[in-house]
């Protein structure tokens, strides 16, 4: 058997197998390494794959997360834009003729429409203060205020009907009442601005939650194109 020399220079008869032995004791330490990461990867295929599978339920999870936040959002606002769509219908009515001029509206009128209006947001402007986007709750303070100015106004132009002068609760001078007296009946041709400022604020308002739910619906669909690659 022809001895193999692995180092120095090797004989011309040398056969083939020592050439590939030489190869093979030159590099075993790389070929050590090349094979200890390939059975490294092997062994870590399990643990990607579970940290893989890990992370397609979290966002799976945080689809569903988002879309309940959606569809409770979507009828919120749809109860917020019904609750005052009626009286608000019909002060514009009450207040404005069918050729866009403001005309004075009646202390019975005026009563019933603040009776209707009256805290029928409070559950969302008040209570539910402070626990949506910025720009919701900005145009949110932005419809109590109008509100608040409007009905204001509707009890100005009703409240000398439903008070005396002089009773058990009240003792008014002259020169108040007679100031009384003009308010009241400023506010009669008055509030068609302030339904109209109150229209406006309700406006900006639906803008800001629609703007809220186009953000929502896109990071919705963001990870749904994830989801779907990662399935």
């Amino acid at each position: 058997m022809t001895a193999c020399v692995l180092h120095g220079v090797l004989p011309a008869s040398q056969p083939w197998f020592c050439d590939f032995g030489a190869a093979v004791y030159d590099f075993q330490t790389l070929i050590g390494g090349v094979l200890a990461i390939g059975a490294a990867y092997y062994a870590a295929r399990p643990v990607w794959r579970q940290l893989k599978d890990t992370n397609l339920q979290t966002k799976i999870q945080h689809r569903e997360t988002l879309a309940s936040l959606l569809r409770e959002a979507q009828d919120r606002f749809a109860r917020v834009a019904k609750s005052i769509a009626d009286p608000m219908n019909d002060l514009d009515r009450l207040t404005t003729d069918p050729s866009g001029e403001t005309i004075a509206i009646g202390a019975h009128d005026a009563f019933a429409i603040e009776q209707r209006l009256y805290g029928e947001l409070d559950w969302y402007l008040v209570d539910l203060k402070a626990t949506e986007a910025d720009g919701i709750e900005a145009a949110k303070a932005a419809l109590k205020a109008a509100l608040d100015e409007l009905l204001l106004t509707l009890n100005d132009v009703h409240w000398v009907e439903h008070n005396e002068q002089h009773d058990d609760d009240h003792g008014i001078s002259d020169d108040e009442w007679a100031a009384i007296l003009v308010r009241s009946q400023d506010a009669e041709t008055l509030a068609a601005d302030k339904a109209a400022a109150a229209r406006r604020a309700m406006t900006a308002l639906q803008k800001a939650q629609a703007t809220w739910l186009t953000a929502l619906r896109g990071r919705i669909a963001k990870l749904d194109l994830e989801i779907a690659a990662a399935s």
